[in-house]
């Protein structure tokens, strides 16, 4: 029986060469007792790394995730001393377990990885596991997340739905607070130039709508965000909220934005598609029906 996904079943290390390509195969497949074997008989596996960076934990969370005996396989990797905060691929970069977790939207996975020690706010404060579970729309490890105390600054509170904080962000004259925080690349891909710290209103309303939050979308536009305006990061689409609003399931938030000057013609930097051709090529027809109504009134 061979795994869906066997391009990354070679070790780095030509010591755990026979070794590694059977451990990734009793991971994919949940074969808990011959993993318990191989983990034994070959000390250091567990953190043995494929030749593209990953290891077997990294495996274990890797898309499309929820394998067979998920959690008994990660118990046995972080008994073996599995590093539960290693990055894949990218030692300086690369995404951690729980970030892979989190974009499978797998509550369970991430509360282990949690409980053995992976920080809720991700390495070094970079807030990726809660930022990654929303780019991904992975509400169930997002509410987690927030359950298990991830911090929350204008952005995530913004895709997070919490209306209610958003005031706390900005002082008597409408300028933001340090405790606003500060723009973040999302889902380790760098900005060109790094992030601008003049675009965290703007990204933080990219976030609410992809959040699916018309209360906080509103809100950071009552507070100065541009409705048309297109921050650097996310992907690098160079979309605005109204095109991640026609690929989202809130109608209600399409037709908000629409009401508040949505440019319907603009097009994303990435695949030159206006907001109609998103919501065509994501199947939400309700906004659809919302864009075209929009554009034939002029």
């Amino acid at each position: 029986m061979t795994c869906a996904n066997d391009i990354d079943d070679q070790a780095a290390n030509e010591n755990f060469r026979e070794s590694y390509r059977a451990a990734y195969q009793a991971v994919k497949l949940g074969e808990t007792e011959r993993l318990r074997e191989l983990l034994a008989e070959h000390p250091g596996l567990a953190n043995a790394r494929s030749a593209q960076g990953r290891t077997l934990l990294h495996q274990l969370c890797d898309w499309p995730g929820h394998y067979p005996r998920q959690l008994e396989t990660g118990k046995l990797l972080l008994a073996a001393g599995a590093d539960v905060n290693a990055r894949a691929i990218d030692p300086e970069h690369g995404e951690t377990g729980l970030q892979w977790a989190a974009s499978n939207d797998d509550p369970a996975m991430a509360g282990l990885l949690i409980d053995a020690g992976s920080p809720v706010d991700g390495l070094n404060d970079d807030r990726r596991p809660l930022a990654q579970s929303v780019w991904y729309g992975c509400r169930k490890v997002r509410d987690l997340l927030l359950e298990r105390g991830a911090a929350l600054d204008l952005e995530l509170a913004a895709a997070a739905g919490r209306v209610d904080l958003l005031p706390s962000f900005f002082g008597p004259d409408g300028g933001l607070l340090p405790s606003a925080g500060r723009h973040r690349e999302p889902v380790n891909i760098p900005i060109p130039g790094g992030a601008k710290p003049e675009e965290l209103l703007q990204q933080a309303l990219i976030y609410a709508v992809i959040g699916g939050s018309l209360e906080c979308a509103a809100c950071l536009l009552d507070r100065g965000a541009d409705v048309n305006g297109v921050p650097s990061g996310f992907d690098r689409t160079g979309a605005a909220a109204i095109h991640w609003a026609a690929a989202g399931d809130n109608a209600e938030l399409t037709a908000m934005l629409i009401r508040r000057g949505a440019d319907l013609s603009l097009k994303d930097a990435r695949y030159g598609s206006t907001p109609l051709g998103w919501a065509e090529h994501f199947g939400r027809q309700a906004n659809e029906a919302l864009l075209r109504q929009a554009a034939s009134e002029g």
